[in-house]
């Protein structure tokens, strides 16, 4: 079945995915100039002062990586239960429709049987 796109854009809460794509973006940024800057500073230090900071680098970069898996699966979460109630209201006309062409039949064949 299909569903109209108009309905679909309407339910999907693009309030929520533009507020945070800013953030989103600014996470992304950061982790790529950290990389970028990283390989440069590391080859001046001595080897076990580098793997400090890579490591620390490593691990601020994980805890970015999961604040943006928590908002990506926040923002798919919200889109699954747009997409839930899309089907919900998909079915329930289906369901009125079906009833309006029954209700529509027998009111055509009980004019013609009146006669």
């Amino acid at each position: 079945m299909r569903i109209p796109w108009r309905l679909a854009l309407k339910a999907i809460p693009w309030s929520t995915i533009l507020a945070n794509a800013p953030a989103i973006l600014r996470s992304a940024n950061a982790m790529l100039s950290e990389t970028k800057v990283r390989s440069g500073a590391a080859a001046s230090r001595n080897d076990v002062q580098a793997l400090a900071d890579r490591i620390a680098v490593l691990e601020q970069r994980d805890r970015d990586t999961a604040e943006l898996v928590t908002r990506i699966s926040a923002q798919v979460a919200a889109l699954t239960t747009a997409g839930e109630v899309l089907e919900a209201r998909a079915r329930w006309l289906l369901a009125m429709a079906v009833a309006a062409s029954v209700t529509s039949v027998l009111a055509c064949g009980m004019a013609l049987f009146a006669r």
